[in-house]
């Protein structure tokens, strides 16, 4: 009867309790993680796309004295409103007298929020700043 006695358990009735506190953090962090991981995929996809875009409008509407405003104002339409203000847009001829001579750069830039404070702690101000650029001879 003793040899049952000492497989009881016996004084365990906070334990649950105790792994609950020391997981949940870990948890959190990794569920905070991949949020953020997957916004700034997200919002890394959107900025591609957008300079890709429009460079791809700068080809095919260029003319002898072709304004970098539309390409922007082209851009700015495409990226989702939580975006489009904050964009930087930086459209350069490789040719600028004949801009059907050369290529076309499109630079665009963005910074955009965090979702978590997880991710603020190695931003430091809670924004995140992202780039592409994209090299395209115009037609």
């Amino acid at each position: 009867m003793k040899y049952i006695d000492l497989f009881r358990k016996k004084g365990e009735n906070g334990q649950a309790v105790v792994e609950l506190a020391i997981t949940l953090p870990i948890l959190l962090m990794i569920l905070c993680g991949i949020i953020d991981f997957g916004w700034f995929f997200a919002n890394q996809n959107v900025i591609n796309h957008c300079s890709r875009e429009g460079a791809r409008y700068a080809v095919v509407n260029t003319i002898d004295n072709n304004s970098a405003d539309t390409v922007a104002d082209y851009i700015r339409s495409l990226a989702p409103s939580y975006l489009s203000d904050s964009l930087d847009i930086i459209v350069t001829y490789s040719n600028p007298a004949e801009p059907r001579l050369g290529d076309v750069t499109v630079e665009v830039n963005g910074a955009f929020n965090v979702l978590t404070p997880i991710a603020g702690v190695f931003t430091g101000d809670q924004v995140v700043s992202l780039n592409s650029s994209c090299v395209m001879k115009v037609e």
